[in-house]
């Protein structure tokens, strides 16, 4: 096996390292103090214009943002995002030619694990076509050079970062296959998973070695994370079938999956596919197949006006679009309206190291 293609030079690292840190000092001790300044100054006088605790986000908004706490916060957040993004150019413009090269040889031949199935015709539906997730430069989908993996570099360089820079935690066995240990013990090895949004398929690999003898299918609508992804995993040994096609239609044949599962895509797509994809997930799913998916814990029924706030700036200010509107769904409803058993679905915040999940799913 080559070395990884996103390998970091030392001052690259540094560089990197650098933004982590800034990363956690903004989303920790920063954050923390627009809460503090919330509940000590803000709360008290708007108890007191309003004759009563304010109980919507629209109520708070204002003030807060008025703040110069809030400001500081939100200067920082997104300054640390677009140096986050400048480091990750350094290594990803060093090893781009490489990169192409390696997937050019690639798809010249030989034997492979897995497989791609790219689709230019493929419609990509918003926010992805027509947004720069997590304000990604390029956005998700890439040039049209069959031989570019460049988007997935990025991707790939902001994985080490963006997550970790919120407080997550790297555990030796991913998540979500803890989750599917502890809810469904009588799983075994399903025969067939599908992976819903499996952009560079760097969490698929975890899964796939869990499963070993599984086939793996992971569907994505973005070209330029799914190149980076096939080449990564044919490197790593992973076999893993790579699909370039909409989670909400992916052509896949009734009852044919024994698992379906995603990793943080929800809160990436939009009000109109969200219920689609979920009835894609009952579809697809052979009676008793197990369907799981793991995304970001900012439902709003959790959290503080303040964080509400602080959140719902991410929509206008950091690529994410859909982020409130994802917040203030009620999952288990959107399950049960997609045609599963309510006695059989769950919707919930789990802890996990360094914070919370939102963990959502049913058995069919």
């Amino acid at each position: 096996m080559s070395k990884d293609l996103y390998t970091p030079t030392r001052e690259e690292k540094a560089r990197q390292d650098f933004v982590l840190s800034l990363k956690l000092l903004t989303n920790g001790l920063v954050q923390h103090r627009v809460r503090e300044e919330y509940q000590s100054r803000l709360l008290p006088d708007l108890e007191a214009r309003l004759g009563r605790v304010p109980r919507e986000r629209a109520e708070v908004e204002r003030p807060l943002a008025r703040s110069v706490t809030f400001r500081h916060w939100a200067a920082l957040t997104h300054r640390s995002q677009s140096m986050m993004w400048e480091a990750i150019e350094a290594t990803t413009q060093r090893v781009a030619a490489e990169g192409a090269a390696r997937f050019a040889q690639l798809r010249a031949g030989g034997v492979r694990r897995g497989s791609l199935e790219l689709d230019p015709s493929l419609h990509v539906p918003p926010p992805i076509a027509n947004c720069e997730i997590h304000r990604q430069p390029g956005g998700y989908c890439g040039p049209d050079d069959p031989n570019d993996v460049t988007a997935g570099l990025r991707a790939i360089g902001a994985s080490a970062i963006y997550g970790t820079g919120k407080g997550q935690v790297r555990t030796p066995r991913h998540f979500l296959v803890t989750q599917l240990l502890a809810r469904f013990p009588g799983l075994g090895e399903p025969a067939r998973i599908l992976d819903m949004g499996c952009g560079v398929g760097a969490h698929s690999q975890s899964i796939a070695r869990e499963f070993p003898g599984a086939e793996y299918h992971g569907v994505d609508v973005a070209a330029g994370l799914l190149k980076f992804g096939h080449l990564l995993a044919e490197e790593r040994g992973v076999p893993i079938h790579f699909h370039q096609r909409d989670a909400a239609h992916t052509g896949f044949e009734d009852g044919s999956f024994d698992l379906v599962i995603s990793n943080i895509l929800f809160h990436e797509t939009n009000a109109a596919r969200l219920p689609q994809i979920l009835r894609e997930c009952r579809r697809v799913l052979r009676p008793g197949g197990v369907m799981l998916h793991v995304d970001v814990p900012t439902q709003v029924a959790h959290l503080s006006l303040a964080d509400q706030v602080m959140n719902d700036w991410q929509v206008r200010w950091n690529g994410e679009p859909f982020w409130t509107a994802f917040a203030e769904r009620d999952m288990q409803r959107e399950i049960v309206a997609a045609g599963f058993d309510e006695s059989r679905a769950f919707a919930e915040q789990v802890a996990r190291p360094g914070g919370k999940w939102y963990v959502f799913g049913a058995v069919a």
